[in-house]
């Protein structure tokens, strides 16, 4: 049975030579696409995976994620990897638990936004890891934070493709200068850039950037920035009442040895906007 191309592998047969087409779609990464299970727009629909905003459901014993001196970080989404089940991507992510991201957002910040991105801002961000059949209750939010609308996630399995901050096209045909480019390098690239829903939340695969590549800043000097996968990114959403600085998007990596680990609480946070 023929399998079936995926959008970009699709648009890179259309566009590109044979040659360079195959050289390309070997970068290509699964992921999957986290978007309203009624969304008209996407070409699946499933169960219910997570949600965005409204309350998290935590454990008793699992204090409010809280940046001291700025106080309690904002509930961002949940996404059970039970009901993910098993989904084919190419980083250990486990198969069951249920991950909680938490943020601080507001006045007093980086555009009166999110944190800064240096070692201090990381603690303005979180990932909870709930183990399945941990008991959890619905929390309230603690006074000063307003939930954001609560907004159902369903999934989808999709392809990505590395940002061309991270992957440059002329290495493909030896280029050295935009000049250089074959004709048909603009006309893939801007089918690369209408392809895709609006909103972009995902888990694992590429980044999608919002101004070019999407990296930490901060790495210690024995870091590799390629031990550093994508754990997941939560877009703007204007359904859940979520504008991160000028159509933002946050973004949240992990090394595949703590993701292995389940030692969530060293994913680093980081985030780009217009």
């Amino acid at each position: 049975m023929e399998r079936t191309m995926s959008p970009p592998e699709r648009l890179a047969a259309a566009h590109l030579p044979a040659g360079v087409a195959e050289r390309w779609t070997a970068l290509l990464r699964p992921a999957v696409r986290l978007t309203r299970p009624d969304d008209r727009r996407s070409p699946m629909s499933g169960p219910v995976v997570g949600h965005l905003g409204g309350l998290p459901e935590l454990p008793a014993n699992e204090p409010w994620p809280v940046w001291e001196g700025n106080g309690p970080l904002s509930f961002v989404a949940s996404v059970s990897l039970f009901a993910l089940g098993g989904a084919a991507l190419d980083i250990p992510l486990p198969d069951e638990g249920t991950l909680l991201f938490f943020v601080s957002y507001g006045p007093g910040q980086v555009g009166d936004g999110v944190p800064g991105l240096g070692p201090e801002g990381q603690r303005g961000a979180r990932v909870l890891y709930v183990p399945e059949g941990t008991p959890v209750a619905e929390r309230g939010a603690p006074e000063g934070i307003e939930p954001y609308h609560r907004v159902r996630l369903s999934a989808e399995p999709e392809m990505t493709f590395p940002d061309r901050e991270d992957f440059w096209l002329g290495d493909l045909v030896g280029a050295q200068t935009l000049d250089d480019l074959p004709e048909w390098a603009d006309v893939f690239r801007d089918a690369l850039d209408d392809l895709g829903p609006d909103v972009r939340h995902r888990i694992g695969g590429h980044p999608t950037g919002v101004q070019g590549g999407v990296g930490l800043d901060d790495l210690g000097e024995d870091e590799d920035p390629d031990d550093w996968v994508l754990l997941a990114q939560i877009d703007t959403d204007h359904r859940a009442w979520m504008d991160w600085v000028h159509q933002g998007t946050l973004y949240w990596l992990i090394t595949r040895a703590d993701l292995a680990a389940r030692n969530f609480a060293a994913a680093r946070f980081t985030w780009q906007f217009l």
